[in-house]
């Protein structure tokens, strides 16, 4: 509608710069003490250009005409909604900045809550009118979290000079209305009723078809939803479900109705992480400067899905791990950890724990090694000739090719899953930096 055009989003902040004043400069331990308080609003107008309005294109077919030509056919891309408005996110943030030790030591805490109104969602409709989804605005998300960062000059003199940095951010995110009437949800084999969406499919082939993500509300945003496994069948087993066969992958039975169905789907994972954290160290030995950066996720879940195919021996010419052949499941050689030769999860209604892996990573960024080449006399300010390396190293569990995955950044509904996802590569620079 022409009045949502425009979107009104006020904001204000103040400041106590605590260190000004007597009582604490009597105190003789901060050389620098500023509290703050701020809150505003923000407004995300993601929505496509023409959004609100009935679009035509064409669909791909020809007809024919009674003369026996051709007319190409032009069609209705969507259903128009004009009341779209704009999400508004409205924050509140409290903070503290400070500085002791002579300005040794300097750092800053923030505490915020941000909540987000008037979400953007794909509400399903009846297939009848020609769509699957219609746009619309409804829902709340809450985002609650604590940032820190700490920096520390150990060594200031002329020809030394060495500093220290760190910073740590929790968040915890909360839906706290979706607006969809309730549903029974399954999980661990219970129903209640609940509201909820589930994220979008992964694929369309049959390889990684089911949607990974759950959107729960009263619960963290994007949850892994699927099956639980424990281990593989073995010759001896007594119930075999769903027309599994010895050597097949063993999922948890969860109502106890002696079938594997949409029913048995639980939650198996969180790709929200704990906490992400860095480092950063500079020093400089008279002309000689080296600066590192660290960076760090810990606590997430990551749906390793190119595991489907890589960690099962399905006996086609597809690449495979090591590990999926050599421990294959056999009448000769029983294992518990991988599914039989030929075993394969195509057309399957969710997603299993088996591909679930720790995203948790510690990667050594960057490194930066640089020389001030003396200037004197030659008419330039300043010459500096470094050596750069980006993605020197990463520590983490995770088994895939890279645990800062970049698959489906294009959309909300998917999130912490590694589909197709390349290595990160590894980068060299070489470089001169000349001030006139």
């Amino acid at each position: 509608m022409e009045k949502n055009r425009v979107g009104w989003f006020p904001s204000f902040a103040v400041a106590w710069r605590a260190g000004d004043e007597a009582f604490v400069q009597e105190i003789n331990f901060f050389d620098e003490l500023k509290f703050r308080v701020g809150w505003g609003q923000i407004g995300n107008h993601g929505i496509a250009s023409y959004g609100t309005l009935s679009n035509y294109g064409i669909n791909g077919s020809l007809y024919g005409t009674p003369d026996g030509g051709t007319s190409v056919g032009l069609t209705l891309n969507n259903l128009a909604n004009p009341n779209l408005t704009w999400e508004t996110t409205e924050q509140l943030n409290i903070g503290v900045d400070f500085a002791m030790g002579n300005n040794k030591i300097t750092g800053t805490i923030d505490v915020y809550h941000k909540k987000t109104i008037d979400l953007l969602q794909s509400a399903p409709i009846p297939t009848s009118t020609g769509f699957n989804g219609l746009l619309i605005n409804r829902g709340t998300i809450s985002n609650k979290g604590l940032e820190i960062a700490l920096d520390w000059s150990v060594l200031r003199s002329e020809n030394v000079q060495l500093n220290i940095g760190g910073n740590i951010a929790f968040n915890k995110s909360k839906i706290e209305y979706l607006g969809i009437p309730l549903d029974d949800f399954y999980n661990d084999g219970v129903a209640e009723k609940r509201s909820f969406y589930f994220g979008s499919n992964i694929s369309r082939g049959s390889i990684f078809k089911s949607p990974a993500n759950v959107f729960l509300e009263g619960e963290e945003v994007s949850l892994f939803y699927g099956y639980e496994t424990e281990g593989i069948y073995q010759t001896d087993d007594t119930s075999f479900l769903s027309g599994a066969v010895p050597g097949d992958v063993k999922i948890v039975d969860q109502n106890g109705d002696n079938e594997i169905d949409e029913l048995d789907r639980t939650i198996i994972g969180n790709p929200n992480p704990d906490f992400v954290y860095g480092f950063n160290i500079a020093a400089k030995i008279k002309r000689f400067s080296v600066n590192v950066l660290l960076n760090g996720v810990y606590g997430n879940d990551i749906a390793n899905g190119n595991l489907l195919q890589l960690d099962n021996a399905e006996g086609i010419n597809r690449n495979i791990i090591p590990a999926a052949y050599e421990n294959a499941w056999r009448p000769d050689n029983a294992s518990n950890t991988h599914p039989r030769i030929g075993f394969n999860t195509d057309g399957r209604a969710a997603i299993s724990d088996r591909i679930i892996e720790d995203g948790s990573y510690l990667r050594l960024n960057n490194i930066t090694i640089g020389y001030d080449v003396p200037v004197e006399n030659s008419g330039l300010e300043g010459l500096n000739i470094y050596l750069a390396g980006q993605n020197l190293a990463t520590w983490t569990n995770y088994s895939g090719y890279n645990p800062e995955i970049s698959s489906f950044l294009s959309t909300g509904l998917i999130n912490g899953v590694d589909w197709n996802g390349g290595p990160n590569g590894r980068t060299f620079i070489l470089g001169v930096n000349l001030n006139f």
